[in-house]
């Protein structure tokens, strides 16, 4: 599957409605001015494998770029002492900082070269996009979503919190109120009693009890104690979810990190926002899904199976 067919048919999820060019560019860009050797190129490029080098002036205004085939060229030619300006390609197929990344892919599927200059207005160069920058723009999307199971794709396979029903279909819903951290663990204990009257193990309702709890208390803590926690259980599977509105997780693979914890003083004071929530909730449930970003929603999915224990 190429990369175009990839985007497409992961852009339901919409997560890359938000990244243009400025976002998915590498800032730190190797240049050389018209006057430089075509030899100079010759070595920047293979020092640092890359495969064109932008030429600009000296305002470092983009004026024309430089390819492998050209040095090629001027090295079957004996030219490698000539100017960059001489042997440069001066037709320079550019990108603006705020081009959707579907201009961008249609750039690469259309014109087929290595790598695409950014000039912002007035033709300044600003950055480079290769197509190694465009996967690991879709990677740190990415960040919005978590994933920690054994058999990935089997979850992802049977995984609801992508789909709204799970809204309307939860044994349990309890809505979270909690001012402070008083009232914190009601909604963990409503499942501990709803998941006896299952029959379920005291084994897995303890596991799920204990991370349903770490993600209330992180509800308390980073959301104002507006949450929603919402329970289906059934084949001996439970699947809890915890939801809210608060500012959401910039970077989830670092907030997975034992002891990494945004909590003010005030609530380490208090006991609470040792980093260990997540971790947690990792450690205790069979597959566990987040979904967040920063200024997002924030989704916890915690799957318990009983045939685990």
């Amino acid at each position: 599957m190429s990369l175009e067919q990839s985007v497409e048919a992961l852009r339901y999820l919409g997560l890359f409605s938000s990244l243009d060019a400025s976002s998915v560019m590498s800032t730190a860009v190797y240049a050389l001015h018209p006057e430089d050797r075509v030899a100079a190129a010759r070595i920047l490029m293979r020092e640092n494998s890359i495969s064109g080098v932008p030429i600009v002036d000296d305002n470092f205004k983009l004026v024309g770029i430089i390819s492998v085939s050209k040095i090629i060229e001027a090295l079957a030619d004996g030219r490698l002492a000539d100017s960059v300006d001489s042997v440069m390609t001066r037709d320079v197929v550019s990108l603006r900082a705020h081009d959707s990344l579907e201009t961008i892919l249609s750039c690469f599927q259309r014109f087929k070269f290595g790598r695409f200059p950014v000039v912002e207005e007035g033709g300044k160069l600003v950055g480079m996009i290769t197509d190694t920058d465009v996967l690991s723009a879709i990677v740190r999307s990415f960040y919005s979503v978590y994933v920690h199971d054994q058999k990935r794709m089997m979850t992802l396979g049977s995984f609801s919190a992508l789909s709204k029903e799970f809204e309307n279909s939860a044994d349990l819903v309890y809505d979270m109120s909690c001012a402070g951290l008083k009232n914190a663990g009601e909604g963990s204990a409503r499942l501990k009693a709803f998941l006896q009257g299952k029959g379920f193990s005291e084994a897995v309702i303890r596991r799920a009890s204990v991370c349903a709890y770490e993600a209330e208390i992180n509800v308390c803590i980073h959301a104002g104690g507006n949450g929603t926690l919402r329970a289906i259980a059934h084949d001996g599977e439970i699947i809890v979810r915890v939801e809210d509105n608060g500012p959401g997780i910039e970077n989830i693979d670092l907030a997975m990190k034992e002891g990494w914890s945004t909590a003010t003083d005030a609530i380490r004071e208090m006991g609470f926002g040792a980093g260990m929530g997540l971790p947690n909730i990792r450690r205790f449930s069979d597959h566990l899904v987040i979904i967040s970003g920063k200024g997002k929603p924030t989704k916890v999915e915690m799957i318990f199976l009983a045939d685990k224990e």
